[in-house]
C-alpha cells in the first residue's frame, strides 16, 4: 500500500471513483480535476494497493480571514474510496498524509464539510461554525421601495462585486477568500441568476441565486436558493429583500442560509417562520503554533495553553501566548488544559470558553485563567458564504 500525489494516468480512475462515491457522471469529475481553479493537481493525493487506485483525497490551497487578514488554508475535498474497498483504513492513512503535506507547506489551518463528524474529529478537525436555514413563503418577507436601485448583475459589475466580497468577508472569522477564477466559474453557471443593488453610481449589495425547474408534483413547483446575499448598507438588505419579496408565493418559496449573527426572523413583521440550525464546517489547527501566531489579539497577561493532539505529535505542548507573542513552553503562572480540536472550536470563535469549561472540555487552572482564556479568544461569528463550501 502506498499514497502518494497525483499522476496523469490517475484521472480516469479519480473520475471513476467520485462518480460512484458522490455521484455525477465520469466526464464531469474529469472537468473538477483539470478544470477547477481552486484544484492544485500536486495537493491531490492517492492511496495504491495492488497497481490500483484505491482512495483519493484532494487539500484545496485556499486562504480564510483570521482576524481580517486572509491567511493559508487546506481545503479538505472530494475525499472518497471506490466502494470495493472501504472500510479498510484508507480514508484514514489519506487524512494522515495530508495533515503531513500541509504542514511542509505551511498551511496552518485547515478546513472540510464532512460526510459524518464523528470520522474527521479522530484525525483532529472539530466542528466550529453553524447556519440558520430559512425557508420562506415570498409574502413573509418585507418590501421596501428601495427595490427600485435593484438591477441584473452584468460582467463589469465583477470588480466591484469583488471588492464588496472581500470587505464583507474579512469580518467573519474562518470565511473563505473568494479568488477571481472561482467568481467566474460561479457566475458562468446556468442556473444562477444575479442581481445589484446600486445608487448613485455605487454598488452598494448584491444577491446571487439558484431557481429550480419546475416540479408539477409539489407546491410550490418551484424554490429560489439564496446562494449569497452581501449588503454593505441597510438600503441595500432592505432592497434585496424586497426582491425575495416579490416572487410569485404560488410559484415560489424561499430557502435562505445566514450565519448566526445575522439572523432574519427578527427584523419580520411575523417571526414564525421556518428557521433550522444546521452544522457547517470543522476546522483543524494543523500547526498549532503557527496558527495561533497568526492571531492579532492582546490580553492583559500572558496565558499557557497545555495542548493536547493525539494525531500530530508535534503539535502536543505547552504554549505561553501573550504580549503578541507565542513562545513554545510554560512561561506564565496561569494555565488552561485543552485538546486541539476545542482550541480550534475557541479560535474560530464558535464556542465561549466558559462553556466548554462547564461542559469539562477544557480544564482552566484557576476562575483567573478561564477569564484570560475567554479575553484571548472572544465569541465571534464563524462562517463561509454557501458559494464557497467545498
Amino acid at each position: 500500500m502506498e499514497t502518494r500525489r497525483y499522476r496523469a494516468e490517475d484521472l480516469g480512475p479519480l473520475a471513476r471513483t467520485g462518480a460512484l462515491a458522490f455521484g455525477g457522471s465520469v466526464a464531469d469529475w474529469e472537468k473538477y480535476y483539470v478544470e477547477n481553479p481552486r484544484v492544485d493537481l500536486d495537493l491531490v493525493y492517492v492511496l495504491e494497493e495492488d497497481g490500483g487506485v484505491r482512495a483519493t483525497a484532494t487539500v484545496l490551497p485556499l486562504e480564510a480571514f483570521v482576524d481580517g487578514e486572509a491567511a493559508p488554508m487546506g481545503g479538505i475535498a472530494a475525499v472518497s474510496a471506490h466502494p470495493a474497498y472501504r472500510r479498510r483504513g484508507y480514508a484514514g492513512e489519506l487524512m494522515r498524509a495530508l495533515l503531513r503535506a500541509m504542514r511542509e507547506r505551511e498551511m496552518h489551518l485547515s478546513m472540510l464539510w464532512p460526510f459524518a463528524h464523528d470520522f474527521y474529529r479522530v484525525y483532529g478537525w472539530e466542528l466550529a461554525g453553524e447556519s440558520i436555514a430559512y425557508t420562506f413563503k415570498p409574502t413573509d418577507l418585507p418590501t421596501s421601495p428601495e427595490q427600485k436601485r435593484v438591477r441584473a448583475y452584468e460582467e463589469e459589475d465583477l470588480p466591484r462585486l469583488m471588492a464588496l466580497l472581500e470587505e464583507e468577508a474579512s469580518g467573519y472569522p474562518c470565511c473563505v477568500r473568494r479568488g477571481e477564477g472561482r467568481w467566474r466559474e460561479v457566475l458562468a453557471r446556468e442556473s444562477w441568476g444575479g442581481a445589484v443593488y446600486e445608487r448613485e453610481g455605487r454598488l452598494e449589495g448584491y444577491i446571487l441565486y439558484r431557481m429550480s425547474d419546475w416540479r408539477e408534483d409539489r407546491e410550490p413547483h418551484r424554490t429560489l436558493a439564496v446562494q449569497e446575499l452581501v449588503w454593505g448598507t441597510t438600503g441595500a438588505r432592505e432592497a434585496l429583500i424586497s426582491f425575495l419579496a416579490a416572487q410569485d408565493p404560488l410559484v415560489f418559496e424561499i430557502k435562505h442560509h445566514v450565519s448566526r449573527g445575522e439572523l432574519l426572523h427578527p427584523y419580520l413583521r411575523s417571526s414564525y417562520v421556518k428557521a433550522e440550525i444546521e452544522p457547517e464546517f470543522m476546522l483543524r489547527l494543523v500547526d498549532v503554533e503557527g496558527a495561533l501566531n497568526l492571531l492579532d489579539r492582546a490580553i492583559a497577561e500572558p496565558l499557557v495553553l497545555e495542548v493536547s493532539d493525539d494525531v500530530t505529535e508535534e503539535n502536543a505542548g505547552s504554549y505561553t501566548v501573550g504580549n503578541g507573542e507565542v513562545v513554545r513552553g510554560a512561561e506564565a503562572a496561569e494555565k488552561v488544559t485543552l485538546d486541539v480540536r476545542q482550541l480550534a472550536q475557541l479560535y474560530a470563535g464558535y464556542l465561549p470558553a466558559r462553556q466548554l469549561a462547564r461542559h469539562g472540555l477544557i480544564e482552566p487552572g484557576s476562575p483567573e485563567a478561564l477569564e484570560l482564556l475567554e479575553a484571548l479568544f472572544p465569541v465571534g461569528d464563524p462562517w463561509v458564504y454557501p458559494t464557497d463550501h467545498f
